[in-house]
């Protein structure tokens, strides 16, 4: 048993010679000898919100966001709308933003997953409505065949290892719960704020964005956890009594700028002694967002590169025969359904 024991581990640390020596981890060389959180990963808000609709994050799909270089998703686990109790990713609501049934993303991204052998990503999940718990995932996860790629990282363990060691075992993803984890019997769902925290998310304008702890209030041992960078802002659409927030399509490129996005990752990096290791944003093809990751972990980020993402939108635009007219238009019918929607869902609950 010794001696297997000895060849498993020898051939194991071969095998992450070998990746480390002649192949990219996640796109990069350099990263194979890094541990998984030694790096800055951009992470998209509300990843799966992609169509025409004033919620919208993101301009394109999942699939475009991971080819692009994005390594981190963030997505919202809603009951669906036609009772079956089944998970959906909507914003908030779904009457809002319903982007389908879950188990159909996660089948995508194992997809992606596995075209691209040598890529460790992060799930990020959260509950608007706290519908659902750790158990709730474990069909998902079967079904999209997304489990079997699925790393745990065992409880108040802060020591990563290297995203070489993840690419050997082909354990490449870690998935995280903002609540309800129950890591006990379901190890690989990791309780996000036991790993790491978050600074504010609630940012109205460029001023507001700040170095503080936001979530969890009582963080465990903050100066070994990773930390989240929440950078994006929401416009306020006052309604009658209520205030609807508004995604900012038309001042991303400002906020993902280095004036804005690398000015605080320098102000975090200076206050916690360490550069982030997630940038939450929107429209994450807007500005300069992958290019200041690639700084902050040191490797050169290829400008010549076109963006899938601005592929796919110009596609969906020449598809639609957008105009700015038509823009204009769709933009503000997706608002009155939006408006709409609001209205019906209080009258519901009212």
């Amino acid at each position: 048993m010794l001696k297997y024991w000895k060849f498993t581990t020898a051939l194991l640390a071969t095998a992450i010679s070998v990746v480390s020596g002649q192949q990219l981890c996640n796109g990069h060389s350099e990263f194979c000898n890094k541990s998984y959180d030694e790096l800055t990963y951009v992470l998209t808000h509300n990843s799966y919100a992609f169509m025409a609709n004033p919620a919208a994050n993101q301009q394109c799909s999942i699939g475009a966001q991971l080819s692009d270089g994005v390594r981190a998703l963030k997505l919202s686990a809603v009951k669906a709308p036609d009772g079956s109790g089944k998970m959906n990713l909507c914003h908030t609501s779904c009457t809002i933003l319903n982007a389908g049934a879950a188990v159909d993303t996660l089948r995508n991204i194992t997809t992606w997953l596995k075209d691209n052998p040598n890529e460790v990503i992060s799930i990020f999940w959260n509950f608007p409505n706290n519908d659902f718990f750790a158990p709730d995932f474990e069909e998902p996860y079967k079904e999209s065949g997304l489990l079997e790629y699925s790393y745990v990282q065992n409880v108040n363990n802060m020591t990563w290892p290297t995203l070489g060691e993840m690419i050997a075992s082909n354990k490449r993803v870690v998935s995280y719960m903002d609540m309800n984890a129950d890591q006990t019997n379901y190890p690989w769902m990791h309780a996000e704020f036991s790993y790491m925290f978050e600074t504010p998310y609630e940012n109205n304008n460029a001023s507001s964005f700040s170095c503080v702890i936001d979530r969890p209030d009582d963080p465990t041992d903050p100066a070994s956890m990773m930390y989240g960078m929440n950078h994006f802002l929401y416009g306020n659409l006052p309604w009658g009594e209520v205030t609807i927030q508004i995604p900012q399509s038309g001042s991303a490129a400002t906020t993902n700028s280095e004036d804005s996005l690398m000015k605080q990752a320098s102000q975090c990096r200076q206050t916690f002694g360490r550069q982030p290791n997630f940038l939450i944003v929107d429209f994450y093809n807007k500005g300069q967002t992958l290019q200041i990751a690639a700084e902050l972990n040191n490797v050169t980020y290829d400008t010549s590169k076109e963006l899938q993402c601005d592929k796919e939108s110009a596609k969906t635009s020449s598809n639609t025969g957008d105009t700015s007219n038509a823009a204009s238009f769709q933009s503000l019918s997706s608002l009155s359904f939006l408006l709409f929607s609001l209205a019906t869902i209080m009258l519901v609950s009212a």
